[in-house]
């Protein structure tokens, strides 16, 4: 599973890719604190996760979001933000986030979720097959 980070912070995006790539199969491809060096990243590198960050001073995540949801298959995409109100969550989920999570108190979300990706479809369907049989 490869991954783009994309966060003006670079002591989050340090800490976010030492606790990613402990994760088995976790391969951080690129980084960037630049919205067009983002995009162009994640364009070249077709990441299967790109992680952006949507501060409410440079809207990275926005303007990053509308270039790459235009790609055939675009990568699955987690925003992080210092700004969790409804309206920077709805402009990041009109824009194409796939999730959204709270840098300051959700950073466990995001380590779970990229985990959760990595899970073979077949193995998830496999648990829920397991999970049917034991409601009846």
């Amino acid at each position: 599973m490869t991954i783009v980070l994309a966060d003006t912070d670079i002591h989050f995006r340090d800490r976010l890719k030492r606790r990613l790539e402990k994760i088995t199969g976790v391969n951080v491809v690129g980084e960037s604190s630049d919205a067009k060096e983002a995009t162009a990243m994640i364009l070249n590198r077709k990441p299967d996760i790109a992680i952006l960050d949507s501060s409410p001073q440079d809207g990275l995540a926005i303007e990053v979001l509308r270039q790459i949801k235009r790609l055939m298959v675009p990568p699955t995409i987690i925003v992080v933000t210092d700004d969790p109100s409804r309206d920077n969550k709805t402009a990041c989920s009109l824009a194409g986030a796939d999730f959204i999570f709270d840098k300051a108190t959700e950073d466990h979300k995001i380590i779970d979720t990229v985990r959760l990706l990595c899970v073979p479809h077949s193995q998830i369907e496999a648990l829920g097959s397991s999970i049917a049989m034991l409601d009846h």
